[in-house]
């Protein structure tokens, strides 16, 4: 599979721009014959954090947005993962959607916000996973809490996907945590982020694909583009059936959660 990740600076509430940008990003992805183009958290909306913002109008643009969107993915025949925000049973959610060229649509709600996020946006309580049970769907924050990564591989994922609104001045979390993620759950990550300065908000950037052995495929910085990689899906089946020891079994030998005993303190 080539995954093809789209690292662009999405501006908050200009939907119409942010889609031309995707679509531009998208013919590149395709005329790089990628599999996959991954977009950023929150890319079609920009990363907008005010409840007031997301209008009944706003959110029909954002609908109207989305469907050009996977129009284009469909002409072109590329798979494509992008977060936006829906209101869904009433409550207004962050989603990250991946689509295929059939059209089947499938949405994560993000799971783990910080503050400033709950304020607008309502959290999901369910994991997806797609493609056969390859692909999971997570989105930036989430990628900090081992538990879910790790429920994601022992359902089966082969490829970890994190789109991002991570911003510089807690990045040390994501550089130091995403290696990781890919080593104890023999797993790719793939992580697209936005880029730039969105207001007072400086994103990190970084957008990158890290192998199960902890290998980073490429690195993108703070440019805007898409770059793209091959991902070998059996390759992960291999290493975790030990056919290939280069590391070990890790989901195997892993244990559930054990109850705490507390001794007594001195």
């Amino acid at each position: 599979m080539r995954i093809a990740l789209a690292q662009f600076t999405p501006m908050a509430g200009d939907v119409d721009g942010n889609l031309s940008q995707m679509q531009a990003l998208l013919g590149t992805g395709a005329s790089q014959h990628a599999d996959l183009v991954c977009f950023p958290e929150l890319c079609l909306p920009g990363y907008l954090l005010e409840p007031a913002a997301y209008t009944g109008g706003f959110l029909a643009d954002l609908a109207g947005a989305a469907e050009a969107l996977e129009q284009t993915a469909r002409e072109r025949q590329v798979r494509i993962v992008y977060g936006t925000a829906e209101a869904c049973a009433g409550a207004l959610r962050n989603v990250v959607v991946i689509t295929d060229p059939g059209g089947v649509r499938t949405r994560y709600a993000k799971t783990h916000m910080v503050q400033a996020e709950r304020i607008a946006f309502t959290p999901g309580n369910e994991l997806v996973l797609t493609a056969g049970g390859s692909l999971a769907l997570g989105c930036c924050y989430d990628l900090a809490f081992p538990g879910f990564c790790a429920s994601l591989a022992d359902a089966g994922a082969r490829v970890l996907i994190f789109p991002m609104a991570w911003e510089t001045r807690r990045a040390f979390v994501f550089e130091s945590i995403a290696a990781a993620r890919a080593v104890e759950n023999v797993a790719y990550v793939v992580c697209v982020n936005q880029t730039g300065t969105m207001g007072l908000t400086q994103f990190h950037g970084g957008s990158r694909i890290i192998d199960p052995l902890g290998n980073t495929l490429f690195e993108m910085g703070d440019t805007v583009g898409l770059v793209s990689a091959d991902v070998n899906l059996d390759w992960v089946s291999q290493l975790r059936s030990s056919d290939d020891p280069a590391t070990y079994p890790l989901l195997d030998d892993r244990r559930p959660p054990m109850p705490v005993r507390r001794g007594p303190f001195a």
